[in-house]
């Protein structure tokens, strides 16, 4: 397949594009960090999006690129919905009818009331994030080959350490003489950006994948319990952890427990579970010496 992948200059884009190339041929699309590798596309331009698609004329899409910092979406709401809504908007109204779209979108549709939330679960989101990426699902939904494939916290090895998202930020600051704290409140089900790039493929590569899919880590844990882990790994003594049992105060709120069920996917034959332990030393073997 010809496939168009957005966000290729972010964390998951990046890890798509590099699966997907495997066995497809992939045209890889960024607004930062553009690269050789990676065209530039300016995804809030309507205009700049039907150009590219009319010359590409892909067999798929994936589409990656969004706002993610739900602080940031919850004070720039324009600019928020421009991103992770219209773009969608955009890139929907350019595709051939044929061609396949696969939508990331995030645990953040819900409420965190009362997980694990199946595919079909009432969403209920809390922040304005969580909006966006509810309008967003909308419109892919009404067509009728559209995919929407549910995440959450990803983990895994960035181009660099410093880029390497949650377990690398943790491990620096576990590294540090100080005592830090972290939240004990938040369960968090921190998912391999490997086998969510696995998952993407595998769904573009069937025929009778239309509509909602989840994928997550089973094991969940707050952001305590898994520094904790980190810090055993690592072979850095807990006493400087401590846990945070209220919540600090930030512009979005969080769900507290949005865990995913894995149904459909698990439904296929699909259910790859890469646990945090061996991903960590993923990460923590792209520390320079």
């Amino acid at each position: 397949m010809r496939i168009m992948v957005t966000g290729a200059s972010g964390y998951l884009g990046q890890v798509i594009q590099r699966v997907l190339a495997r066995e497809h041929e992939v045209a890889a699309y960024g607004h930062r960090q553009v690269a050789a590798h990676r065209q530039p596309l300016d995804l809030r331009e309507a205009a700049a999006v039907t150009a590219a698609v009319e010359r590409l004329q892909p067999d798929a899409v994936v589409h990656c690129a969004a706002y993610r910092d739900p602080d940031f979406c919850e004070q720039h709401p324009a600019e928020a919905w421009r991103l992770n809504v219209e773009s969608a908007r955009a890139l929907l109204a350019s595709l051939p009818a044929a061609a396949r779209f696969l939508f990331i979108s995030s645990d953040y549709v819900f409420d965190g009331v009362h997980p694990p939330y199946p595919e079909d679960g009432e969403r209920h989101p809390i922040n304005y994030y969580g909006r966006t990426k509810v309008a967003a699902e909308d419109l892919v939904l009404a067509r009728g080959n559209g995919i929407v494939l549910r995440v959450p916290l990803l983990v895994g090895p960035g181009p660099r350490f410093q880029q390497s998202g949650f377990i690398a930020k943790a491990a620096q600051t576990i590294e540090e003489q100080a005592v830090s704290e972290w939240d004990d409140v938040i369960q968090r089900f921190p998912t391999a950006i490997d086998d969510v790039a696995a998952a993407v493929a595998f769904l573009l590569e069937r025929e009778d994948t239309a509509g909602i899919y989840h994928f997550s880590q089973r094991t969940g844990g707050t952001q305590y319990a898994w520094v904790q882990r980190l810090a055993d790994i690592m072979g850095v003594p807990r006493a400087r952890l401590q846990p945070a049992r209220s919540l600090v105060a930030r512009p979005a709120r969080r769900p507290v427990n949005s865990q995913l069920a894995n149904r459909r996917l698990a439904a296929l034959g699909f259910d790859r579970q890469t646990d945090f332990e061996t991903v960590a030393r993923q990460v923590l073997a792209t520390r320079c010496p």
